[in-house]
């Protein structure tokens, strides 16, 4: 199925077996590409030769840094991946963990990730700066 024939569904098979099906395949995909990015990056890391010159190793380290970054980032997306499965899993997918709104296809095809309405997301956002600010 592709994502515009997944759009053109009616709005009584949101999240039926073809739909959750799509997600999973791709959710799936996705896992497999943030693991293959991570075992890039760690092989990068390993590859970084030592350095004697203080300015050579001020600048391995800092790509060093850049590379964990990396490794971290790929590990949150393996995290909400994850989330993401499970929720197909419990046929909560699709569906606002906050409102119990749905989603929404466009979203879900942006970001497969997705647990939350934009909306949801917005007041997740603003809650958390103001509690930065505070």
């Amino acid at each position: 199925m592709t994502p515009q024939q997944l759009i053109d569904q009616p709005d009584d098979q949101y999240m039926g077996p073809e739909q959750t099906s799509f997600f999973r395949d791709l959710l799936l995909s996705q896992r497999r590409d943030a693991i293959a990015r991570i075992e890039t990056l760690r092989g990068d890391m390993a590859g970084l030769e030592k350095a004697a010159d203080e300015v050579d190793v001020a600048l391995n380290e800092q790509e060093r840094q850049g590379l964990l970054s990396g490794i971290d980032r790929e590990n949150q997306n393996l995290r909400d991946i994850k989330l993401a499965l499970d929720a197909i899993d419990s046929d909560e997918y699709g569906w606002c963990a906050e409102t119990g709104e749905k989603i929404g296809l466009p979203r879900l095809l942006s970001n497969p990730r997705s647990l939350l309405t934009v909306e949801a997301k917005q007041r997740r956002e603003t809650q958390a700066r103001h509690q930065r600010a505070a």
